[in-house]
Formats: structure tokens, sequence, C-alpha cells
């Protein structure tokens, strides 16, 4: 054990998404041992939309089943998941049946991706993941996936754009750790927030000279959220323009 410690941080760990939908897949390798922050980066590259590869997997899950790893669990990862309003659903210990969707998406990332690379060998991480990302455009486009009778490629394609939840990169990176602003509600109903001002009215129960949180909206550029919490104690986020 302790030596496998010493050599943690030289160690090449892997995070696994697939689309139940599609059942398309997307790897990120990372260096060191599992963190939040390999997770979340690993997450929000999974979720990226990229212009210049519109047939990637993307867009923001509203369910997100995952592991009870330490980092999937932590302080900052479920900030982020409930500002993007994820549902996560962490299933129990020793029970990897409950994600066999991926435990079979690592086990074909094995078989096709992995072992490929004895003939193609890479030099750095960046080769490694480049070529994860050419090998899972070839692989949804051209292998069929037998529940579907189609191409992953193609059943992603099926996706209704208002089920499509796109967020940016770097929003969702600050997101991460942004802790919610307090602002006061002026005379005419508003607060002020990142240099604009933002009507508040539609807030439940608001009044004048009240501190509301805000934050980020992660789906409307021009709009915020008001953090609060219900009377059962769950987070409510409201948006606010």
């Amino acid at each position: 054990p302790a030596n496998l410690k010493r050599i943690e941080s030289d160690r090449v760990w892997s995070y696994e998404v697939t689309d139940h939908n599609s059942g398309a897949i997307f790897v990120n390798y990372v260096m060191g041992a599992e963190s939040a922050a390999n997770l979340a980066e690993s997450f929000i590259l999974a979720v990226e939309h990229l212009p210049d590869d519109p047939h990637k997997l993307h867009g923001v899950p509203y369910i997100l089943m995952m592991d009870m790893g330490s980092a999937n669990t932590s302080g900052a990862f479920g900030n982020l998941t409930r500002r993007l309003d994820v549902q996560t659903i962490a299933h129990a210990p020793e029970n990897a049946r409950a994600t066999g969707q991926v435990e079979n998406a690592r086990n074909i990332i094995e078989r096709s991706l992995e072992a490929g690379l004895r003939f193609q060998p890479v030099a750095n991480l960046g080769e490694l993941n480049a070529a994860a990302r050419k090998w899972a455009r070839r692989y949804s486009a051209t292998k069929v996936h037998s529940r579907p009778g189609k191409t992953r490629l193609q059943q992603w394609m099926t996706i209704q754009q208002e089920q499509l939840r796109i967020v940016d990169a770097d929003l969702a990176r600050r997101l991460l750790t942004h802790t919610p602003e307090r602002r006061k509600v002026s005379d005419t109903l508003t607060v002020q927030f990142g240099g604009q001002e933002f009507d508040v009215r539609g807030v439940s129960r608001v009044m004048v000279g009240e501190s509301l949180n805000i934050t980020w909206s992660p789906y409307q550029p021009d709009a915020a959220l008001v953090v609060d919490t219900d009377e059962q104690g769950h987070e409510t986020l409201t948006p606010i323009s």
C-alpha cells in the first residue's frame, strides 16, 4: 500500500460516461488518484458542446447515476450538480450492476480502444485523450447498438431540442466553487449582480430590504438564479432576468 501511495500521482485513471438512451460513450483520462477536481473536469468535458464536433455526446443530463466514491459525493461536485439542476443518484457500494451500462462501456473501451494502444502507442496524456476522442467518434458512428437497432450516433441524433441543455464549460467550472452572493432587494424590487440589474418580483414572498442569494444561470446567459430552500429543506432555483 505504501508503494501504491508513492506512485499515486503517476498513475493514469479513466472516467467513463454513457448516455442511457443511445449508449454513446465518452471517456477521459486523468493523472493521479480519484479526486473531485478530476471528476468535475471529466464531467464538464463530457457535457460540453463543441461547435466543430456537433455529433459528440453533449448536454447536461437531468439524472446522473454514479458510484459512491468520495469524490463523487464531495461538496464541490455536489455544488456543481445542484447549480446545473442535475438529480444525482449514487448506487450502493459493491453494486456495480446498478450501473451496468457504464461497466459495459468500460469493457468496450478496454477491448477496442486500449487494446489498440499496443500498435499505436501514445507519449503523453494529451495524445491519449486525443486518441480517445477520435475512437469515440468512430465507434459511435459505426457500431450498431442492439437495443435501438441503429448506431449510437443515429440514436443520439433523435434527441429533441427541448431535451438538450447546453452550458458553457468555463461557466460550469466557475459554478463548481462559486458561493451564491448576498444581494439586497431595492425599493423597485430589483437586485444588482454581476454588473446587471435583475427584476425579482417573480420570487415568492420577496420583500424590499431583504437579502437574496444570487448566482449565475447556467442555461440563460442574460439571467441569474435566486438560491433558496423550500419547506422540506430542498434547494430551490428561481430564474430572474
